[in-house]
């Protein structure tokens, strides 16, 4: 008899429409729960995924567009830097990444050509006026054999160094870091902020 009971008040509730409204509700809201934790961790595993990018595909973005001389003058930067800190006392094996302002600046030669012309005049009055006429004007100076005509260039200017991200074997030691930053500072004229130096994993 109890177990009638017991059944029938069972079968009561399922068919209560309040249990059977609370029971979608939460249905409904354990879906959305389940929905935001799985875009939650899709978004990590991209922010994951975006960090752990190789310092060298980080530095060669898009490059297409870039002069070839550029391409060569950035690589030469590196592979002299690479060279210098790997012959400094504890550093050890090490890897340079070298940030550059995009191209160069050349400064070609100017032509001046400035003018000043003078004119006197009469009014009815007996008076006399002075105007004075200034024409400032300038060209590039070209140079070059028969037909092909370049600019002449007087000063070239190379990319400027932005920022250097060096990975080194010695740079556990603070004191290593430390030299490591200030002489790659010294030597290119940039902030100590610029220099970001890490140890390698071993």
């Amino acid at each position: 008899m109890g177990k009638d009971n017991f059944k029938k008040e069972v079968a009561g509730i399922l068919n209560n429409p309040k249990f059977l409204n609370i029971v979608s509700i939460a249905l409904v809201i354990a879906f959305v729960l389940l929905a935001i934790s799985f875009l939650s961790n899709n978004r990590k595993k991209e922010v994951k995924e975006t960090d752990g990018t190789n310092i060298s595909e980080q530095g060669n973005e898009d490059k297409s567009n870039v002069p070839k001389e550029i391409l060569d003058y950035e690589e030469q930067q590196k592979k002299n830097l690479k060279d210098i800190l790997s012959k400094m006392h504890g550093v050890g094996e090490v890897e340079v990444m070298m940030y550059f302002e995009t191209g160069e600046i050349k400064v070609p030669a100017m032509n001046e050509n400035k003018q000043v012309s003078e004119t006197e005049e009469s009014d009815k009055d007996g008076g006399k006026r002075l105007n004075t006429q200034k024409n400032d004007g300038s060209e590039v100076v070209m140079s070059g054999n028969g037909s092909e005509n370049e600019p002449f260039i007087l000063k070239t200017y190379k990319p400027q160094i932005t920022g250097i991200v060096i990975v080194a074997e010695g740079a556990e030691s603070s004191k290593i870091k430390y030299d490591i930053q200030t002489a790659v500072a010294s030597l290119y004229g940039i902030s100590l902020d610029k220099v970001n130096v890490y140890s390698m994993k071993s």
